[in-house]
């Protein structure tokens, strides 16, 4: 993956032949593989090289488990990371005393 295109996928168009002949992202997803994109106000994914992109919609893509990001986050991505996975020590207290609570480690005689 090289990036998001700026562009969300219902206005992405490629070349199919040396003339020029343009498809969409959306009609191609549909001839190709009978797959109606469902999400068209989103952006696709970039793979393949800058000369010639090719385009894959969001919702057709899988994060493999494991699967790491080893780029460096830019501030607002970090910013952002840090808003959702950032707790003040009591509420980490709860969740995890919630779950001790939840997965009965009392009754658990391996535990």
């Amino acid at each position: 993956i090289s990036g998001l295109t700026s562009q969300a996928t219902r206005e992405l168009n490629f070349p199919v032949d040396e003339r020029g002949t343009l498809k969409s992202v959306v009609e191609y997803f549909r001839e190709t593989y009978g797959f109606s994109i469902q999400h068209v106000q989103w952006p696709c994914l970039q793979v393949g090289n800058t000369q010639r992109p090719n385009y894959l919609p969001m919702e057709v893509c899988k994060i493999v488990e494991g699967q790491r990001y080893s780029k460096r986050l830019n501030e607002r991505q970090i910013t952002a990371l840090l808003k959702v996975t950032c707790q003040r020590p009591q509420e980490r207290e709860g969740d995890i005393l919630k779950t001790v609570r939840h997965n009965a480690y009392g009754q658990d005689p391996y535990a």
